[in-house]
């Protein structure tokens, strides 16, 4: 019996916090709502990058990269925020006594890493560095873009300064990595009253088991796990 409540646990917020329309999607008032996306950078999202074979088939079987583009895109022509929410690693950050087990194994890789937040040199199509087919919506004056996170949510930066410093009270979230950054910033939006829709294919975990972990996260926790033609219809 135990375990057939645990199951129903499991499954039943997949498909009750699931938006399957938007128009299921309240209103939205566009000055107080965000297109939020973490870590949108060459070591996730370049064939050469550091990170991008762990999460290469679930980009492609999701088409994250596109979907990813067509909601910054929708949030520049709907009047809705953009913000990015970088994870960058410095030369000083690998003195750290206190780092986790994926946070040490970043550092000695050197993903996402810059010598210093300061020194822009070697940082241009470095790891580091946005990905190229997403920089017009970063770069063009506009866009949020907040510093650097160091662990996995915002708790650490100024992400929720910035959102709240504009009035901005509704989240569309969508990036990097599924069950680490995007589930730890869910949590976080979630913790601090956001109203918070997790844009569940323009994601990208490192492997199915981590997708679906993800996803019963995002059921659980989020006001709505939404699809990015559901987003983009909201967003309009």
């Amino acid at each position: 019996m135990k375990r057939i409540m645990l199951s129903l646990c499991l499954l039943m917020p997949l498909g009750l916090s699931t938006v399957s329309a938007a128009g299921e999607i309240p209103a939205l008032n566009k000055a107080r709502t965000a297109v939020v996306i973490t870590d949108p950078q060459n070591d996730f999202l370049r064939e050469d990058g550091k990170l991008y074979k762990l999460l290469a088939d679930n980009l492609k079987e999701l088409g994250t990269i596109d979907n990813i583009d067509r909601l910054m895109a929708t949030a520049k022509k709907g009047g809705a925020a953009l913000a990015v929410d970088p994870l960058v690693y410095t030369a000083l950050d690998g003195n750290w006594t206190h780092a986790g087990a994926l946070q040490r194994q970043l550092l000695d890789m050197k993903a996402l890493h810059r010598e210093s937040l300061n020194n822009s040199k070697g940082f241009e199509g470095s790891g580091a560095d946005f990905f190229d087919r997403y920089k017009p919506y970063i770069n063009d004056g506009k866009t949020i873009v907040v510093a650097p996170h160091k662990m996995y949510g915002p708790e650490s930066n100024d992400l929720i300064y910035q959102l709240r410093s504009r009035g901005i009270d509704t989240v569309f979230l969508a990036g990097m990595v599924a069950n680490l950054c995007v589930d730890s910033h869910m949590r976080a939006l979630m913790e601090n009253g956001f109203k918070v829709y997790v844009v569940k294919d323009a994601v990208a975990a490192p492997g199915a088991d981590a997708y679906k972990a993800a996803l019963v996260n995002y059921g659980m926790i989020a006001n709505g796990v939404v699809t990015t033609e559901d987003a983009v219809k909201a967003l309009k």
